[in-house]
């Protein structure tokens, strides 16, 4: 029975995650239904285990933060702030503790991540394809199936970069860079056959290709960092040739002392949303951003100040509106106070030296070593850019993000079970 549990939870899984970026609602109920189906199979108590004891003690803080936020303990802001939003906003964090035990039983072998993999990648496809029709052929919608069931809304490109069925470019790019790295794997996993090794192609230079026409500079980083992480050191060779050119590129396009007919004959090839990126001026700098952050944290550093409270006393404090500190980590702190983003923030980094530690070990098959290398490159080249931006916030890419680390928890499991075995 728990087998079957699990074979059926298992099939649910995968569905939910083909359809969960296109489809996110029905996609989230399906992957719910398959972690409750993993939590009644699980043999393993939750409690058993450190991480999620660790995980489970930074779900308490958070709810004791929303409490004290109820109990207007912010008073320099009170009237001001909505304690409301601090009890929305537990929803964004305590559930994903739980989800990442229960997504461990299906993410407990290489093979498993692999079909994980492969639903990652191939549910891009209907955002290729909608990403595609908004910035070459203007389809905006709302495009409906089923009578009306599904309904997707586009907005309109105008000045922004390609979004697709993402709320704007920076989410598109963001989700478009967790699944890259998966499509390095796929066309460096060995195979005879024409179709598979034909559409890994058609994967890597599709995702490659719309997370350019973004226009998110995250993005674009994450998927020049990605390739040597995946490849290894020999992509080098060829890669920062490829760099230099695109510096010298952008340098000549975007610089204001290279201004002449050389310029406009590169401005004409380059769209124009790509080569604009580099020679926006902005108002305000990261690290004026993180400062200003740094300091609303302080307020009141231990139960925060709530839930999208940083815009409202930035927005005070600066009469600027601003609607984050560009810092995944600065938010929650902001939020819900430093004991809950330390204590993340350990977790976290923890799963990732392991699990990195064993990944790049070079003792796994080769087979086994790509897909593995892509799943940790995956989270980890995501958390390096949520640290001069957030898009955690949107539904779909908390839940692959919580997806990821679970498989990087898999990953030591079965490390340490092989060498219990081997012992």
């Amino acid at each position: 029975m728990i087998k079957r549990f699990q074979k059926i939870g298992f099939i649910i899984f995968l569905i939910g995650l083909f359809i969960l970026p296109s489809i996110f609602f029905f996609g989230a109920i399906l992957l719910l239904f398959s972690a409750i189906l993993s939590s009644i199979s699980n043999r393993k108590d939750y409690f058993s285990d450190n991480w999620n004891k660790s995980f489970f003690i930074c779900g308490l803080l958070i709810v004791f933060s929303a409490i004290s936020h109820i109990l207007n303990f912010n008073i320099p802001f009170d009237g001001i702030l909505d304690s409301k939003l601090s009890l929305v906003g537990i929803f964004n964090w305590v559930p994903f503790f739980w989800l990442f035990w229960a997504f461990q039983t299906y993410l407990d072998s290489n093979k498993k991540r692999k079909s994980v993999a492969l639903m990652l990648v191939a549910g891009t496809f209907p955002v290729l394809i909608s990403g595609f029709g908004q910035y070459f052929f203007n389809w905006t919608g709302p495009m409906e199936l089923f009578n009306g069931l599904i309904i997707w809304y586009q907005r309109p490109l105008g000045n922004h970069g390609l979004t697709g069925p993402f709320n704007n470019q920076n989410y598109a790019g963001a989700w478009l860079s967790l699944v890259w790295p998966f499509s390095i794997a796929f066309i460096l996993d060995k195979t005879n056959k024409i179709i598979k090794k034909g559409s890994s192609i058609f994967f890597f230079l599709a995702i490659g290709v719309s997370a350019i026409l973004t226009n998110s500079r995250n993005a674009w980083g994450s998927i020049l960092v990605s390739l040597p992480l995946v490849i290894g050191i020999r992509s080098l060779y060829w890669l920062i040739p490829i760099i230099f050119t695109l510096s010298l590129i952008i340098t000549i396009t975007a610089s204001d002392l290279l201004v002449g007919s050389v310029q406009e004959i590169f401005r004409l090839i380059i769209p124009e949303k790509i080569w604009m990126e580099f020679i926006q001026k902005v108002n305000l700098t990261r690290l004026e951003i993180f400062t200003s952050g740094l300091k609303i944290s302080l307020i009141n550093p231990f139960f925060g100040l709530g839930a999208g409270s940083f815009p409202i006393i930035y927005e005070l404090q600066n009469n600027n509106w601003l609607g984050h500190p560009h810092n995944l980590f600065l938010e929650l702190a902001v939020s819900y106070g430093y004991p809950v983003a330390v204590l993340l923030i350990i977790n976290v980094s923890s799963l990732i030296i392991i699990s990195g530690t064993l990944v790049f070990s070079k003792k796994l098959p080769k087979e086994q070593s790509i897909f593995d290398k892509a799943w940790w490159v995956s989270i980890f080249v995501f958390l390096i850019s949520q640290l001069v931006d957030v898009q955690y916030f949107d539904g779909r890419i908390s839940i692959v993000f919580w997806l990821l680390l679970s498989g990087l928890k898999a990953i030591i499991e079965e490390s340490t079970l092989k060498n219990k075995s081997i012992n």
